[in-house]
């Protein structure tokens, strides 16, 4: 069993979009929050022991995140729904969002602009606002967009390629990277993490192709599979060990951290 941390961990909520939920990763359990709160053993024996309630035993825990979630909706109504939540203790938000904004910006109006990327941040950053005010002693997961195309950016047609699109999205990764801190904000870098596991994962020409590990991480284009949410936790887990948050059990993990 993993050594609990001197700041024991009362609650784990979980914000945000598809990317962090059960729909799309095999059902019940299989999401990232789910993993993240409670290992499935049998399917990730890497895995055993790191998770929330090994590391915390008792640990209370929320999933607010939705299918199709914007940031306005983690602002609206998730925010709201969390600060029911609320009380001292050591809590630990994980954030994903912003992907979906960007879709329905682009479906709207047929293309982005850097200030659709400003807006969403200005909005992001509302959110780790309100975290932070709500919950003193918070500790926030908050993660790049992942890019199913593996950095190409053909997302609606292939051969078509949003170059403007993509020179938005990066920026907006970027000032994610910006946002986060040593102490209260935590980066989790999935769009680095999934590169060379998306669209283009089986061309062993492209420059983030992983020939030891070739498969894909995602499901119906942009969502995250079986593999991909487990990955996500991954990204998350090893988040949480260099904030202090949780510590590895003794046994060692072989190929967790690959």
């Amino acid at each position: 069993m993993a050594t609990t941390t001197q700041l024991h961990l009362l609650r784990y909520i979980g914000l945000g979009d598809s990317i962090s939920i059960d729909d799309y990763a095999g059902g019940p359990g299989r999401g990232a929050i789910s993993l993240l709160h409670r290992n499935r053993d049998g399917d990730f024996p890497a895995f055993r022991a790191r998770d929330l309630i090994s590391a915390h035993p008792g640990v209370a825990f929320h999933c607010l995140a939705w299918d199709g979630a914007t940031t306005h909706d983690v602002l609206d109504d998730q925010l709201p729904r969390a600060a029911d939540h609320r009380g001292a203790g050591r809590t630990v938000v994980t954030l994903t969002a912003g992907g979906n904004d960007l879709l329905l910006t682009l479906g709207g109006k047929g293309h982005l602009e850097p200030e659709d990327g400003e807006l969403l941040i200005k909005r992001i950053e509302r959110i780790l606002h309100e975290i932070t005010n709500h919950w003193s002693d918070s500790l926030v997961l908050l993660n790049t967009i992942y890019d199913p195309t593996d950095g190409v950016g053909d997302l609606l047609e292939p051969g078509v390629l949003l170059e403007r699109e993509m020179r938005v999205f990066d920026l907006v990764n970027g000032a994610i990277r910006a946002l986060t801190d040593a102490q209260r904000i935590r980066l989790a870098d999935l769009h680095r993490h999934f590169l060379g596991h998306g669209s283009h994962h089986e061309d062993p020409t492209h420059p983030h192709y992983h020939p030891e590990d070739p498969t894909p991480w995602f499901t119906f284009n942009i969502e995250p599979n079986g593999r991909g949410a487990s990955e996500i936790r991954r990204v998350w887990w090893r988040a949480l060990v260099e904030a202090g948050c949780v510590a590895e059990p003794e046994d060692p993990p072989g190929s967790l951290f690959p």
